[in-house]
């Protein structure tokens, strides 16, 4: 049981992702870089790593093409 891991906390780092990309890049790079004995975390540290990056860019396209730049 040792070194499997839990599931919750990838879904939190998906989460985080979603809310707020930067954050969820952070979250991904430490689960995929710091916790590389689990491959549970290292795995999913790597998809939140992409998933924010999606997140990020789909925002990105949506503020450009809807013009709301915080105004």
């Amino acid at each position: 049981m040792d070194g499997e891991g839990t599931i919750i906390i990838p879904i939190i780092g998906y989460i985080i992702a979603i809310l707020s990309p930067l954050l969820g890049l952070i979250y991904g790079a430490v689960l995929f870089f710091v916790k590389k004995d689990v491959p549970l975390y290292r795995k999913h540290g790597r998809f939140i790593i992409y998933f924010a990056i999606v997140v990020f860019v789909i925002s990105t396209i949506l503020v450009m093409a809807t013009g709301n730049f915080g105004n």
